[in-house]
This record gives structure tokens, C-alpha cells and sequence, in this order.
């Protein structure tokens, strides 16, 4: 495998893993906003608030359930 073949395919591998880190990533890294029948609150990029539920889905409530 020639230098630029082998330069190429190390920078697409490295690119891929970097890609990886999307912004679903740092979804649950959001600071909580208190509980909702003992699950954590999540203020969205909007003003949303929602939870997780047992599903690993998104639940909306009212806004004014988030302390945050």
C-alpha cells in the first residue's frame, strides 16, 4: 500500500472515530431539572422538558415541572 493510500485511510479511520461523538452523546450529560415520578428532568435545547422512560424514549411534561 503506497504512503498517500496509507496517510488517507488513517485519516478516515481517525475521522470516523470522532464522528462518533454526536450530540446524543451529551444528552444525559445535561444537568438535571428534578424528578418526575422518580425520573431525572431534562430541559432541551428549546425549553422542552422530559424524561427518559423505561423504553430509553424521550417523555415530555409540562414546562413547568423543570426546576432549571
Amino acid at each position: 500500500m503506497g504512503f498517500k493510500k496509507l496517510t488517507l485511510l488513517l485519516f478516515v479511520c481517525f475521522a470516523s472515530l470522532i464522528s462518533c461523538e454526536s450530540e446524543d452523546d451529551n444528552i444525559h450529560s445535561n444537568s438535571s431539572c428534578g424528578t418526575h415520578n422518580g425520573n431525572q428532568l431534562h430541559k432541551g435545547p428549546e425549553g422542552g422538558c422530559y424524561y427518559y422512560n423505561s423504553n430509553g424514549n424521550k417523555t415530555y411534561i409540562d414546562r413547568s415541572e423543570c426546576n432549571c
